[in-house]
């Protein structure tokens, strides 16, 4: 009789012990999902908001240059969007280009040779290319730090700013 109460008194402790194992991996499991399921929410936010506010960003500044110009450059070998507005009989230009990393902004006069290291970093970006369309017309391409890309037609506005 007594060794049937330790048998039983055993079994009931294996049994607490089996279930208390399967509840902290059950446990493990879940935060591990959720972690993996964070960190893929992450990237992705971090994507969209690289991709999205690059051309939002680009886009605002072609609507505020009006209908003085949008054409495409060259900075240190990299395409660089030009934006040409006329202030006080004044030409000023507006270069948009990416460089280490960054999308990068500069306003010079026109016709002051631009360099990769004259602007100012606005935000990461991998990568930028500009295709002209036609004289008021440019394809912008921007690629994400994880090599993703997205694009969008910029038509300089008709009227001024």
């Amino acid at each position: 009789m007594l060794l049937q109460q330790s048998r039983t008194h055993m079994m009931d402790i294996f049994f607490a012990l089996a279930l208390f194992c399967v509840l902290v991996v059950t446990v493990l499991l879940v935060v591990l999902l959720g972690a993996n399921v964070y960190k893929n929410v992450n990237a992705d936010m971090t994507r969209n908001y690289e991709l999205r506010t690059s051309l939002l960003y680009i886009t605002q500044k072609v609507r505020q240059m009006g209908a003085q110009g949008v054409s495409v450059g060259q900075v240190d070998g990299g395409d660089a969007l030009v934006l040409r507005q006329r202030v006080n009989g004044d030409t000023y230009e507006t270069w948009i280009y990416a460089a280490d990393g960054a999308l990068c902004e500069v306003s010079v006069r026109a016709g002051t040779p631009v360099k990769a290291g004259d602007g100012q970093r606005i935000m990461a970006l991998a990568g930028f290319s500009l295709k002209q369309e036609t004289p008021n017309l440019v394809r912008v391409e921007v690629i994400d730090s994880s090599q993703h890309i997205s694009s969008a037609l910029l038509r300089a506005a008709q009227g001024g700013a």
